[in-house]
């Protein structure tokens, strides 16, 4: 096969050449993943198993990468997804194509850093010593 289609560290293949670019990363910074692991959400009322693309077990979020563009309904689909998500309390990045510009390693971890550092405010003013 070829080398955007590389072994997971799972077994399988990832999907894309961005898929597979992440998960480089991913690796090169040292940021434990799991792809395409099951998560339940609740969805219209109804517990269903979602595969988001890589889950960060770590720092307790998902990253998704919507690579189609041009087509309504998988964008509807994408919209529906990160509602979803957000209902459910799983907060995540949401890629597309125009992510992997420029220095997108250093904006991708930025995100996840962002993330993070929101966090911990929001503990901080819960927590007051």
């Amino acid at each position: 096969m070829e080398d955007r289609y590389r072994d997971t560290p799972y077994g399988g293949y990832f999907k894309s050449k961005a898929e597979m670019q992440l998960a480089r990363m991913l690796e090169r910074n040292r940021v434990r993943y799991l792809y395409e692991h099951p998560i339940a959400v609740i969805d219209n009322g109804k517990t269903k198993v979602w595969y988001p693309d890589y889950t960060l077990p770590e720092y307790g979020m998902i990253i998704e990468y919507f690579g189609v563009h041009g087509d309504e309904y998988y964008c509807r689909q994408a919209n529906h997804k990160r509602e979803v998500y957000a209902a459910n309390g799983i907060e995540g990045l949401f890629l597309t194509s125009d992510c992997f510009k420029g220095d997108w390693p250093g904006r991708i971890m930025g995100q996840i850093n962002t993330i993070l550092e929101r966090r911990l405010e929001d503990f901080r003013k819960v927590y007051r010593r």
